[in-house]
């Protein structure tokens, strides 16, 4: 194992480490104390780390392929920013829409997808609707407000939101552990067409592995649904202490986990039969770590008020 320092100690986020196709890494240093000094943190694989641009508490950070290039996605309780691959660049801004009066609860976007065949980058939010921009290039639009279902109860946050290629849906996660799935449409607003009760409590990631959904909760387990019927199909005993971050590669069936359990854990899943074997575990060093991502060969960890990214050879 190897490591490469950080421009600045990296937060205590959910999913806090991004790393595109060309080999950019980001990750969020989020300041209590001094609220100019949140910021993204960056490093191209093999050359030197920079600060990019100042954030106002960050909620969540991913990569999106488009086929112009990698965008940096950054939502915040300031909205969603839209960068350029190396954040050089703001591409597209989507403010927070929430004009309620309720003070008690923090106003922010989080989580990200991209519908490939649309063009669309989904964020979710925290009234639990999503935001939708229109991302063919060279010009990036805002489109209609997704609403959630009406229900009894008032929606929950979005934690975490995924496109589901093999059902041409939406999922998102919500805090207080359901499911809801999105009818997409080039017209939109998308439509709630279902609400998957919850199995599990307070979800990390929602991702898509062919025919099935993976959901990561935060109390330790991993589980993967029928992506067409959201029946449980297996559960994973991931992490003895709470998942911080879960990424996959969709195209060879490998999911990796940390926790602060400090562990490491890179899974396979069968496409055919949906078998899980553990390919990897390791303590990658005793801290709690926050972020995990893959690439090439190796996967880079994120650790909390840490500078050093660790680069963990498979």
């Amino acid at each position: 194992m190897t490591t490469l320092t950080l421009s600045g100690t990296v937060s205590l986020l959910h999913n806090n480490l991004a790393c595109s196709t060309s080999g950019w890494v980001a990750t969020i240093h989020n300041s209590v104390n001094d609220p100019g000094g949140s910021r993204i943190l960056l490093n191209k694989l093999g050359a030197p780390s920079k600060d990019g641009p100042e954030v106002i508490q960050a909620m969540s950070i991913r990569y999106i392929d488009l086929p112009s290039g990698p965008v940096l996605v950054v939502s915040s309780t300031n909205g969603t920013q839209i960068y350029n691959e190396d954040a050089t660049a703001l591409l597209f801004f989507v403010p927070i829409n929430d004009l309620a009066a309720d003070t008690d609860k923090l106003k922010h976007h989080q989580g990200t997808c991209l519908v490939p065949h649309l063009q669309h980058i989904v964020v979710g939010t925290s009234k639990g609707s999503l935001m939708l921009v229109q991302a063919t290039a060279p010009d990036f639009m805002a489109l209609p407000e997704c609403l959630p279902s009406q229900t009894d109860l008032e929606c929950s946050g979005v934690a975490d939101v995924c496109f589901c290629a093999s059902t041409n849906q939406v999922v998102s996660a919500h805090s207080n552990g359901e499911l809801r799935v999105w009818t997409v449409s080039e017209l939109a607003p998308y439509e709630n067409a279902h609400v998957v009760p919850a199995v599990g409590q307070a979800p990390v990631r929602v991702a898509a592995l062919g025919a099935r959904l993976l959901v990561a909760y935060g109390p330790g387990t991993i589980c993967l649904f029928d992506a067409a019927s959201y029946e449980l199909q297996v559960e994973i005993s991931a992490h003895a202490r709470w998942v911080t971050a879960v990424d996959i590669r969709e195209d060879l069936g490998f999911v990796a986990s940390v926790g602060e359990d400090t562990a490491l854990n890179v899974w396979t899943v069968d496409a055919g039969t949906g078998q899980v074997a553990l390919q990897h575990t390791s303590v990658v060093t005793d801290k709690l770590l926050t972020g995990v991502a893959m690439f090439g060969s190796e996967v880079l960890v994120s650790s909390y008020d840490s500078c050093d990214l660790c680069r963990v050879g498979l």
